[in-house]
């Protein structure tokens, strides 16, 4: 992946970064805006819900303050405490009447006109309480034989006087037949002359009637209250149910709530903010509310920041593209430069328009193309020279028609399109007369003979004009094997001469070379006027040593030269073979031992192929 990155061009190489880096930087404001947002939300509901927490507490405890009150008046009240101190236990049901008739009368209309009460009961030393009552119709109140029996009552007793609050579940001791839950609270009554325990008390509050006087308007099916006793046990639920009565969740509660204050827990498998606070008596008051009801406008900051960035990507990406266009284009205007350079124009010069580290790389280029290309002319200069006596000795070897056509051609160039041309026609020419040459060796390079086959096709290109077009496909790594020289421009000049001069509308020449093993394949192939088969017999035949060719064209006899070197060199190692019909073209196919150039003279060369 990161290679693929690294081969992309340098535009993309700029635009995928900074598009990510932008992604990215769009994604961690979006939710660091989020958590800030969340943060501030949730801090400013947990001091609203502790507040309500606050009044939930102080609701609380006034209840538990106006029920204590009115049960410590009604047990030191003179004709309680003189019934409860009889020796003689009163028959049931005989203080209902003197209790609402008595000293007691306004205490039992403040019960009752308040509402404060659902239940109350009164017992003395031993069975069925004295003074029962029930607003709901729960009945069936126990002795209380059985209710000392119970872990309240010795809780209660240990109290001393002091209230117990616990909760009334559906199966106890003190309401066989209970209708609603209850909220209950138990105190023994005590002689206010010597303290002795004279007398046992129950009330029960309904928790519906506790949620309507205590908790109205505090809590929704959002929003949930739970109220646990001091030992941790729930007394009351309201609203939203936030655990369902498991002892983890109970431990995690109790674990995690300090004094007071606000965390967001995990309960049930939802996400809650848990504001809690500590009473006086040791009651833990909980408010609740879902974390997704306070994050739920959030999710408006969330669409906004995809949104953002979706916008981001389609408006940056056409800008970064012009921005990376014209960061690059120098930078392609060198390397077109550079490639047309490689090509072979060696006037290039790329204009500088800017300071930049571009600029400095454009000035150093210029100067290195000047460089390269003063270098090239004196090298042109230099071989021109060096190469003159070899010209003049080779004269005597050019095909006479051939050098006169070349040296017309180039006069008319001359006069028809000014002297560039003449300088290179001069220059391919001097080159391809040196390769032939070869300083009198036999061999040559493959690499020497391809550019030998390009200069001379180039310069019968210049000749015939538009009517001459040619393609050179030889291997670049074909170039250190050696070969015979002049190999292959015979068969070329051939082509040229017995193919496209004689076809009307000019043609194509072809020249491929691969390697096949050991062995180096190499074909001619022209779309020319072609050849029958006693042209063909007459073109392969073998020379014989007093022939004499006196006639302008010497294509045939080079291609006869060179079967004759190659049964020389290589014996029976070759194959030669021939392809044309006439209007057809002709292809010729060359196949010879493929050998390594071994550094040495032509004795080694020569040697070498005849193993």
């Amino acid at each position: 992946m990161l290679r693929a990155y690294f081969n992309l061009s340098l535009k993309f190489k700029i635009i995928i970064p900074f598009a990510l880096l932008m992604t990215v930087f769009s994604a961690l404001l979006g939710y660091y805006a989020i958590q800030t947002s969340k943060t501030q939300i949730v801090n400013k509901v947990s001091s609203t819900n502790l507040g309500v927490v606050r009044v939930v507490e102080n609701n609380m405890q006034s209840m538990q303050k106006a029920i204590s009150n009115w049960v410590t008046v009604f047990a030191m009240d003179p004709y309680i405490q003189s019934t409860l101190q009889m020796e003689v236990r009163p028959q049931e049901g005989t203080l209902d009447p003197t209790l609402y008739n008595g000293s007691t009368t306004t205490l039992m209309n403040q019960m009752l006109l308040t509402g404060n009460f659902d239940y109350v009961a009164l017992y003395g030393k031993e069975g069925p309480p004295l003074f029962q009552v029930a607003t709901d119709d729960s009945s069936g109140s126990g002795t209380i034989q059985e209710i000392q029996a119970n872990l309240i009552y010795k809780e209660t007793a240990a109290l001393r006087g002091a209230p117990l609050w616990f909760p009334l579940t559906s199966d106890n001791v003190f309401i066989q037949n209970n209708r609603k839950d209850k909220i209950g609270m138990t105190r023994i009554v005590r002689n206010i002359n010597n303290g002795y325990t004279i007398g046992f008390i129950f009330v029960g509050v309904n928790q519906e009637t506790i949620k309507a006087q205590y908790l109205a308007n505090l809590y929704d099916k959002d929003h949930g209250i739970v109220i646990l006793d001091s030992t941790g046990e729930p007394l009351l639920e309201a609203g939203k149910p936030f655990f369902k009565d498991g002892q983890s969740e109970l431990d995690a509660i109790r674990t995690a709530i300090p004094e007071s204050g606000s965390k967001v827990m995990k309960l049930d498998g939802e996400s809650l903010l848990l504001t809690y606070s500590k009473g006086e008596n040791g009651w833990q008051y909980l408010y609740a509310v879902p974390l997704s009801t306070l994050t739920k406008e959030l999710n408006s900051i969330k669409q906004f920041v995809m949104l953002l960035i979706a916008v981001w990507l389609v408006m940056s990406i056409p800008v970064m593209l012009l921005l990376t266009m014209f960061l690059t284009a120098p930078i392609k205007n060198l390397l077109l430069s550079m490639r047309r350079f490689q090509n072979g124009q060696f006037d290039e010069k790329v204009d500088v328009k800017y300071g930049d580290e571009i600029g400095y790389l454009t000035q150093g280029y210029n100067s290195m193309v000047e460089s390269i290309k003063a270098l090239v002319d004196d090298a042109y200069v230099l071989r021109l020279r060096e190469q003159e006596a070899e010209l003049k000795a080779l004269q005597a070897q050019i095909n006479p028609h051939f050098l006169y056509n070349m040296l017309d051609t180039i006069f008319w160039e001359a006069e028809s399109a000014g002297q560039e041309k003449i300088s290179e026609m001069i220059i391919n020419l001097s080159r391809l007369f040196r390769l032939s040459l070869n300083r009198g060796k036999s061999f040559t390079s493959v690499a020497k003979e391809r550019e030998l086959l390009e200069l001379y096709l180039s310069l019968q290109k210049m000749r015939f004009r538009d009517v001459l077009e040619y393609e050179v496909d030889i291997s670049p790594e074909l170039g250190e094997y050696v070969i015979l020289k002049l190999l292959l421009q015979p068969f070329v000049e051939n082509a040229i001469v017995h193919g496209i001069e004689r076809k009307r509308g000019g043609g194509f020449v072809r020249v491929t070379g691969t390697r096949e093993g050991d062995r180096l394949k190499f074909v001619i192939e022209d779309n020319g006027s072609g050849m029958g088969e006693a042209e063909l017999a007459k073109l392969i035949e073998l020379p014989k040593e007093s022939d004499i060719n006196v006639a302008q064209d010497t294509s045939g006899y080079a291609v006869r030269n060179v079967h004759e070197r190659l049964k020389h060199y290589y014996k029976d190692d070759f194959e030669l073979t021939y392809d044309s019909k006439p209007g057809q073209g002709t292809r010729v196919q060359l196949i010879i031992p493929a050998v390594l150039s071994m550094g040495g003279s032509d004795d080694n060369v020569s040697t070498a192929y005849r193993g």
